[in-house]
């Protein structure tokens, strides 16, 4: 009787994992296809170097900088942001800011401030200006449900954990070193809404970076 109670659950948890297995490889297949989409769509563009760094600084009058807590409050609907990437050294030089503990390379400038904290109300449309300063470096710049810690390999980690839904994948492409050179960076601009109220975060998918601290949070507020 026992050896039969025992086989009724291996028989179980087998079942269980098999179907656990199936759902999650035919999410991961959507998933890659949603990836394999926005590589096909994607264009991006060339922007001076020196009119990236202008713009970075051109800081709307709904936006408020709390350098002490490494924050900053938007207090508009309708919001502009100009993301900036880039070596956590080159960030620190530029700003005069401290590179947050948790990052150990890339890091995000928005404003003036290193990965900080942007807190937003509740059904704001964003309008993203996404430059890549990095002269070695691919970068990108997507938003999502799924808090840190991050693994290596983050891209399907988070379409797996809470992305934004496979249309807010068409925008997260690599974007290519910059060129300095020759005065000029690589960026694009997308646009899109946090409908709800709660914790969202940034970062980059290039493997590792995440992992190290490219990353910041986005709180939206009812």
């Amino acid at each position: 009787m026992n050896k039969l109670i025992w086989l009724a659950i291996i028989l179980t948890l087998g079942l269980a994992i098999s179907i656990t297995g199936i759902a999650y490889y035919l999410n991961y297949k959507e998933y890659y296809n949603n990836i394999n989409n926005y590589y096909n769509l994607q264009s991006f563009t060339r922007y001076p170097i020196n009119e990236s760094m202008e713009l970075a600084n051109e800081i709307p009058n709904y936006v408020h900088i709390y350098k002490n807590n490494n924050s900053i409050v938007i207090d508009n609907n309708n919001i502009n942001l100009v993301v900036l990437a880039m070596m956590g050294n080159d960030a620190a030089n530029m700003t005069n800011s401290t590179v947050p503990s948790y990052s150990h390379g890339d890091v995000f400038v928005i404003y003036g401030l290193i990965n900080p904290t942007l807190i937003v109300p509740s059904g704001s449309t964003i309008h993203v200006l996404f430059i890549n300063l990095d002269d070695d470096m691919y970068h990108n710049f997507i938003i999502t449900t799924t808090p840190p810690p991050y693994p290596y390999n983050v891209m399907p980690y988070v379409g797996m954990n809470g992305g934004m839904g496979p249309s807010m994948r068409l925008y997260m492409t690599w974007l290519p070193p910059a060129n300095y050179n020759n005065n000029y960076a690589y960026g694009y601009e997308y646009t899109f809404i946090i409908n709800s109220p709660g914790n969202y975060w940034y970062l980059c998918t290039y493997p590792g970076h995440a992992e190290n601290g490219m990353y910041g949070e986005v709180i939206s507020l009812q």
